[in-house]
């Protein structure tokens, strides 16, 4: 049996379920986030939450697609759910720490922003 076959099938539809759900998530409850942040500035907060929810897709599934590549050869079914559950742990740490360095750039950079954006729109 092609055990690298099997698990491929089955970690990229994983892999992008979790990211597209979790992506969706964040989109919507980041926006309460930012609109605190942009006071209440709603085309902003809609462009940028946009913005963030492309970066994430196309960081995080282009992540997984290229995993792939670094799957060792897999010669049983053991050996299969030990891969899985290694590349799906590190999919979630890494959008773990996106997340909260996001959170974090935000947090410290919200006055820069602003600024920015305001001489931006005025121009």
């Amino acid at each position: 049996m092609e055990y690298n076959l099997v698990s491929y099938l089955t970690y990229i539809p994983a892999t992008f379920y979790i990211t597209i759900v979790i992506g969706k998530d964040l989109n919507n409850r980041g926006a309460l986030f930012l609109m605190q942040m942009f006071n209440n500035n709603e085309a902003l907060v809609s462009t940028l939450n946009k913005f963030l929810l492309i970066g994430y897709y196309l960081i995080n599934l282009g992540y997984a697609a290229i995993s792939i590549n670094f799957f060792h050869q897999i010669t049983s079914w053991l050996m299969l759910a030990e891969e899985l559950t290694f590349r799906i742990g590190l999919l979630l740490i890494g959008l773990g720490f996106m997340h909260y360095l996001n959170i974090f750039v935000f947090a410290n950079f919200t006055k820069h922003i602003q600024h920015f954006f305001s001489n931006n729109t005025t121009n």
